[in-house]
């Protein structure tokens, strides 16, 4: 156990104490007497009030919180909770924390460890979606990467093995595995990376772009490139799909009796647009331009084929 988690885990187990021993914290917490020292300490640092008891049976003494506490009300921690089931689904987090562990400091927190109450709570709402496909546990460290602004190297492997040398910019989960949106030094482009992918990451000594920098880098690239506009019409059933399904550069765009999606492309992402096109089947009325449309009805072919007969 790291540290930081140690003595959060030791400001939990305090928590309502009046006194305390070191050999409290070093049989709860399988630690040396000097480790335990250096953590009373460090608890004191952290703003943990005490005064040393002397004598024979000497101690630690907690005084009555001199800090002003943060209250949450009902609803608020129903809130906290329920976005924590979003973690759930994940079994890595860029910030290297599990959603059990916090959802167990918040129990001590707010009601010592009392369940009855979340468990009601987490039978009445509960949130459903696509769980974490793979492993990754490059995360925590490609977070700290963009947020120090780091160039970064790595072995790639989804079709063949390469080697990339790039600066991340963003994370995002989707479907079930985690995306890394990065500035390629070689090409100097952004191109989209499957994290589980990504293997022997290491910091590099090339002098990267602030984020504003990257962020209108990208904006100069959609512009260059992404110079081919779409327009699909739908049936007015295919409105939720549409909205759960469309990715984030894709405009939902509602009329009168019209559903539409619209938006700008690069030549070589039309392929991906029509296979995209493919879940909504016949809520699909009209397709423009007409490259696009040939593209959707030669994979809608090519799906009919094994199923034709002479």
């Amino acid at each position: 156990m790291k540290k930081s988690e140690r003595l959060t885990q030791e400001l939990l187990y305090l928590q309502g104490k009046t006194t305390f021993h070191l050999a409290d914290l070093m049989e709860t917490f399988a630690i040396s007497k000097r480790t335990a020292v250096r953590d009373v300490q460090s608890l004191e640092e952290l703003g943990l009030p005490l005064v040393v008891e002397t004598g024979r049976y000497g101690g630690y003494q907690i005084l009555k919180n001199q800090l002003t506490p943060l209250y949450f009300d009902k609803n608020e921690r129903y809130t906290l909770f329920f976005a924590l089931q979003l973690l759930q689904k994940l079994t890595d987090s860029p910030f290297d924390r599990s959603y059990q562990g916090l959802r167990r400091k918040l129990l001590q927190s707010f009601y010592q460890g009392d369940t009855e109450w979340l468990e009601k709570m987490e039978t009445a709402v509960s949130f459903q979606g696509v769980p974490q496909l793979t492993s990754t546990p490059i995360l925590s460290a490609l977070f700290s990467a963009i947020v120090q602004e780091q160039v970064i190297q790595f072995s790639y492997q989804r079709y063949q093995k390469t080697n990339k040398t790039v600066q991340p910019y963003q994370l995002d989960f989707r479907a079930g595995y985690w995306y890394c949106l990065a500035y390629d030094c070689q090409k100097q482009a952004f191109r989209r990376y499957r994290c589980d992918a990504m293997q022997g990451l290491a910091p590099t000594e090339k002098t990267g772009y602030t984020l504003q920098q990257l962020a209108e880098k990208q904006l100069q690239q959609q512009v260059l490139t992404q110079t081919l506009g779409y327009h699909i019409r739908f049936d007015l059933s295919a409105k939720e799909r549409l909205w759960q399904e469309k990715y984030p550069d894709m405009a939902v765009v509602e009329r009168p009796s019209e559903l539409c999606l619209e938006g700008h492309i690069a030549d070589n992402e039309l392929g991906f647009l029509a296979d995209f096109l493919l879940q909504f089947g016949p809520t699909i009325k009209e397709i423009h331009p007409l490259v696009l449309k040939q593209a959707y009805t030669e994979n809608v072919r090519q799906m009919l084929q094994p199923f034709a007969t002479d």
